[in-house]
């Protein structure tokens, strides 16, 4: 009996160190790499549309015990916002359509 729960044991230990001695996983790595060459790519392809529709307005709280700011403070952060988008579409359509009139004059 003893020497079966000490073979049991053995074994057991046997098969927990085996996974410490496992080596890594080349092809996940490698699969990784490409991965992380492939993103910046797509980065670069984001058109300044596509850029000003990805900004967001995040406010702070305004109201409650715990308020971070003012209603007035925050009124002003959305027109500020507002103006910045509003500026911000207005040159991605005039760089739109510079870019269009490049293509025909070509």
């Amino acid at each position: 009996m003893k020497t079966l729960v000490t073979t049991l044991v053995g074994i057991a230990t046997l098969g927990a160190a085996l996974s410490a001695f496992a080596a890594p996983d080349w092809q996940a790595i490698e699969q990784a790499r490409k991965h992380a060459q492939v993103q910046p790519v797509k980065a670069e392809a984001v058109t300044p549309l596509e850029k000003c529709s990805q900004k967001r307005l995040v406010l702070p709280l305004d109201h409650g015990p715990r308020a971070q700011t003012t209603p007035y403070l925050n009124a002003k952060r959305k027109e500020a916002f507002d103006a910045e988008m509003k500026a911000c579409k207005e040159a991605a359509a005039k760089s739109g359509m510079t870019q269009i009139n490049s293509v025909t004059h070509v």
